[in-house]
């Protein structure tokens, strides 16, 4: 139909807290692809583990199409990369404000000392091939197709 747009496909990383039993293998997966080591402190998605309650929570990027933090980015280094369909933190232009972690409603992006200075990191899908998704044991991460 004429002057009417198809839908998109895209994908995104779904999470079945139910299936997750908090073992972090998925924080490992990630750091290990971004870092180059196990630190999984700097992993982009986070299993937060309240051991009081025997309870978990997956803080993890949903690749919001208008995107909080990167409005929230006074350097505009939050950008958006169209043919892997994901946003992307730009190092050389991040100077760690912040501004990007208090704009993110899931708590998705962390701020790191790197090299003496502070930076925003945050998921890149792993250019869509997820790590964490094909580290989860219990297949609880899931990178399913969405219409848009």
């Amino acid at each position: 139909i004429e002057g009417v747009e198809a839908p998109r496909r895209h994908f995104r990383l779904c999470v079945d807290v139910a299936r997750c039993h908090g073992c972090q293998a998925c924080m490992v997966a990630c750091s290990l692809v971004h870092e180059g080591q196990a630190i999984p402190s700097r992993a982009r998605i986070q299993v937060v583990v309240d051991p009081f309650r025997g309870e978990h929570l997956i803080r993890a990027c949903h690749q919001c199409r208008r995107a909080p933090c990167a409005q929230a980015c006074p350097n505009e280094a939050i950008r958006w990369v169209a043919e892997g369909d994901y946003w992307v933190v730009d190092a050389e232009r991040c100077d760690g404000c912040g501004a990007c972690a208090a704009a993110c409603p899931f708590e998705a992006i962390l701020l790191v000392v790197n090299e003496g200075a502070v930076r925003a990191l945050k998921c890149d899908t792993c250019g869509g091939q997820p790590a964490c998704v094909a580290s989860c044991p219990r297949e609880a991460l899931i990178w399913k197709e969405v219409i848009l």
